[in-house]
Parts: C-alpha cells; sequence; structure tokens
C-alpha cells in the first residue's frame, strides 16, 4: 500500500476506507483500497477478477492482484461495499446502477403500440433501420458518429408519432437541446436538468415518476453519469417510448460511468455508421484512425496563441452573431498548465484587452452555473461586450435566433471561452478547431483525441508532440460498470 500511495496510485482517503470499514486481514484491506480507488476514478464497481495496475513493477503489480483478489475470496459482508460475483460496489453505486437496471426492464416491457413505418423522403436504407428500430421497441438505442444523421432520424421518428403525439426532447447541454428544438419546433424541448426540473443537488433523488409523454429523445446520452441516468430513467412514466441517441466512442461523464456505451448492443440498437458530409472525410479519416489507435496526425509542435489568436477571432467590428465566435475554437484536453484552458483563455483576453484600447470588445464566455430565473443553464455561450474597458453587458442566444441582452451584474458564473476544454466542447461543433494534447493528456485516452477531433465541422489542427499523442493512442478511458453483465444475468 504504501508503495502505490507514494506513486500517487493510491490516494490516502483510499487507506482511511480500507482502514476504518470494518475489515482485519492486509488482503481485504487491499480490496477496500482498490475499490474506493476505481470509485474516485469513475469507475461503477471493481471487477477483482481482471483490473488494471500501472505504474507498478511486474513483481508488485502481480503481488497487489494477488492480494487484492485473495481479500475478494474471504471478505464478509459488509453494508458500505455491495458485491455481484467478482464485481465490488460501493453501496451507493450500487444503488444508483441497480435503479438503472431496473427502469430499464420497466421501460422495456411496455406494450408498444404499432406504428406504421412511414416513407420519409431522404431517410438512407441505414436511417431508415434505425427509424423501424426505434418505433418497434419502447427503449432503444441510436449511436453513430459526427455526421451520420441521429438527428435527423429525431426529427424523422417524431414526425411518425403524429401531430397528436406528446414529445420530450432533451439533451444535458444547451447547444445539443437547441438543436434538436431547431428540427422540431412544436416539440417540449430543454436540458435535461431543466426537464426534469432540478436546481440543486437535493433534487436529485430517486422517487421520481413524473416524466409522461408518448416519446422522449435524449441526445448527447454518452454525456449523462451514472446518478443522472438513474434519476431520469426512474421520472419516465410507464407507457413512454424512449430513445437514447449519442456516440459511444466519445468521452465518458466527468463524474462516474460510462453508461450509454455500457448499454450499445445489450439493448435494441440501431447503428449509424455512414457519414452524410463529404466535406468532413478527412477529419472522419483521422477519427477513425483514433479509434483504433493508430497515430497517423501530423501535428504542430508549437502554436503562436496570441498571433493565432488575432488571425481567427471576430473583433467587434466583425461581430454579427454569437455564431460568428463558433468559426474557430481552440480546444485543451487540461485545465491547468501553459496549454490549459485557464492559461491560454488569460493570455488572449489580456492579450485582446490590450490590443482594442477603449474600443469595444468582445469576449466569448461559457456559462458554468445554471441560473432558472434568467433561464441561462451551465454549458450554454454568450459574448461579452466590454465597453470603454468594462464588462457592460452579454449578448445570449435565444431559440428563436434572436439575441437577449442581460446586464453583466445579472449574470450567473462565467469563464472566458476563446479556449474550451474537451470535456465541455461536446455538443458543439465549429468550423475550425485548434485542439491542444500537452503531456498529462494521455490519462483520458484516445477518447480525449477523438472527441476534440469530431468537434471540427471542416478542419481540426493539433498542437502536441509525437510521444504524447502516441501515450494518449494507447490508453482507453473507458469506465467501468456492471451493467452489461447484470443486464444478461
Amino acid at each position: 500500500m504504501k508503495t502505490l500511495l507514494d506513486n500517487s496510485l493510491l490516494h490516502p482517503i483510499d487507506i482511511f476506507f480500507a482502514e476504518h470499514v470494518g475489515v482485519q486481514t492486509y488482503e481485504e484491506k487491499t480490496l477496500m483500497a482498490q475499490i474506493m480507488a476505481v470509485s474516485r476514478e469513475g469507475h461503477v464497481c471493481l471487477d477483482s477478477s481482471d483490473f488494471p495496475i500501472e505504474g507498478l513493477e511486474e513483481n508488485e503489480k502481480l503481488a497487489w492482484q494477488a492480494s487484492v483478489q485473495e481479500g475478494a475470496r474471504i471478505v464478509p459482508e459488509l453494508p458500505q461495499v455491495m458485491r455481484h460475483g467478482n464485481l465490488f460496489y460501493l453501496s451507493k453505486n450500487w444503488t444508483y446502477e441497480t435503479h438503472i437496471l431496473e427502469n430499464i426492464r420497466r421501460l422495456s416491457v411496455n406494450p408498444i403500440n404499432m406504428i406504421s413505418i412511414p416513407s420519409i423522403e431522404g431517410l438512407t436504407q441505414e436511417q431508415s433501420e434505425a427509424l423501424q428500430i426505434t418505433l418497434s421497441h419502447s427503449f432503444s438505442l441510436i449511436t453513430g458518429g459526427p455526421g451520420t444523421g441521429k438527428t435527423f432520424v429525431a426529427k424523422a421518428l417524431v414526425q411518425a408519432m403524429g401531430p397528436k403525439a406528446h414529445v420530450i426532447l432533451t439533451a444535458p447541454t444547451g447547444k445539443a437541446a437547441s438543436r434538436l428544438k431547431q428540427l422540431n419546433p412544436d416539440t417540449t424541448c430543454g436540458t435535461l436538468h431543466s426537464i426534469l426540473g432540478i436546481r440543486s443537488e437535493r433534487d436529485l433523488k430517486l422517487e421520481g415518476g413524473f416524466l409522461q409523454a408518448d416519446l422522449i429523445i435524449v441526445d448527447e446520452s454518452s454525456m449523462i453519469d451514472l446518478r443522472l441516468f438513474a434519476y431520469f430513467l426512474s421520472s419516465i412514466q410507464a407507457g413512454t417510448k424512449v430513445v437514447l441517441m449519442g456516440d459511444g466512442d466519445q468521452l465518458p461523464p466527468v463524474e462516474s460511468g460510462s453508461i450509454f456505451f455500457d448499454l450499445v448492443g445489450k439493448v435494441p440498437t440501431a447503428y449509424l455508421t455512414r457519414c452524410m458530409r463529404s466535406d468532413r472525410k478527412e477529419i472522419l479519416d483521422l477519427a477513425a484512425s483514433i479509434k483504433q489507435g493508430k497515430n497517423e496526425i501530423a501535428c504542430l509542435t508549437d502554436c503562436d496563441i496570441l498571433k493565432i489568436a488575432d488571425e481567427n477571432f471576430p473583433s467587434a467590428q466583425e461581430i454579427s452573431s454569437v455564431k460568428d465566435f463558433d468559426r474557430f475554437r481552440m480546444l485543451s484536453s487540461m485545465r491547468e498548465g501553459p496549454q490549459g484552458v485557464k492559461s491560454i483563455n488569460q493570455r488572449i483576453f489580456d492579450h485582446m484587452r490590450q490590443r482594442s484600447r477603449g474600443k469595444v470588445l468582445t469576449v466569448p464566455i461559457l456559462f458554468i452555473r445554471t441560473d432558472y430565473v434568467q433561464g441561462i443553464y451551465n454549458g450554454e455561450t454568450g459574448v461579452l461586450v466590454y465597453l470603454e474597458g468594462k464588462a457592460a453587458y452579454a449578448l445570449i442566444p435565444e431559440k428563436e435566433g434572436t439575441l437577449r441582452k442581460i446586464p453583466v451584474f445579472n449574470l450567473p458564473p462565467y469563464e472566458y471561452a476563446y479556449c474550451l476544454s474537451v470535456h465541455k466542447s461536446q455538443g458543439s461543433e465549429f468550423d475550425k478547431v485548434l485542439l491542444f494534447i500537452p503531456p498529462g493528456s494521455e490519462v483520458f485516452g484516445r477518447e480525449i483525441l477523438y472527441t476534440g477531433v469530431t468537434r471540427a465541422r471542416y478542419e481540426v489542427e493539433i498542437c502536441s508532440t509525437p510521444e504524447t499523442l502516441d501515450k494518449t493512442l494507447g490508453n482507453v478511458s473507458r469506465k467501468h460498470s456492471g451493467i452489461s453483465k447484470r443486464l444478461i444475468d
């Protein structure tokens, strides 16, 4: 344990849990420490028969694995830890995962109202098959990469349900939800938190049962963590058709679980593989090679951030809409460090403010907290307008395409958004992307590269080193759960 602690492979909280959970032997304590460690990393459970240990010599690794497995053999029942075969859970994770499974089974056995498959113009054979799968099942998934037409299938699905159907369209982010709304203006649409009425952590209870609709479609489902997934499914009333859409190859949620990925192929699933946009071929070919772990990236090893900002971000005189900032965006896999989000944003802001010299300055911003009174949601973007060196107001895009002007003192917390974290960029697209992958990014695995690259519509450049890219492509950041195993059992 001391070796793992010294190498930052265990945290003091892991040792504390092992010492105070009520087990006696060293082997049992190693098991408890490992359970807490994987939970901190976002895994839902520990598979004692197969778990990776990085950063140890081979003999130390084998000794630790043997100790954990012996602990799994002899450990008694504990109220803090639940067991399912070789899977060990902290009790809260077991509760959330169990609710997800129970509600998938509950929603999957709803009687199906037979709906004739309509002939909708523009659907490919693959999309028509996806429409048939979703209409034929009460709980289903649509998975596919960017440009494969997931939202177009969603529009066809709403059309197939008929004008009298009550439809709810939702997504974890405001931008993804508004994209669905644009295609289906007559439906109820909003972020998951707004649709569920979640205003604080206290609202995330598992009582639910109030979402009543004929059809609920959720986009960007790969972003939904374990706890929110459990609450959402518990909130859906029986008789509702549920369709989850997403890209299982994107980054897992920041919190626990990779639930959407775990469900792909385990429940009725429609696969969209054909990209409908030929102008994205180079980007999609690169994304495909990243998924396979191949390093076919011609990266930039040095980037003049301020020069690139001058060349690509619009000035106050050039901006006519908040969307003008969507033509180009910097993304970074890291929050801290010289190529991290915070440093890049501050450098560009200071540079732009100095360059404006008292003229009007427009700054892209990202809201980091929801303000239900103002109707501004975490993850939405706007533009901050500086007059005579002071922030005066923000422009917030409305669903109808108009802009709302809000005084700066009425805004919820925000941060500059010349550069976004790859995690927070999910659900967004930009014409051109400059992606920073500094050392340390390897912990996020190839999913960080795939997600960052696929945010670009037409052009992407990557600033990194071949060594860092090799390490990042060699890792996978998928978070483990027992969903697949328990659905079969």
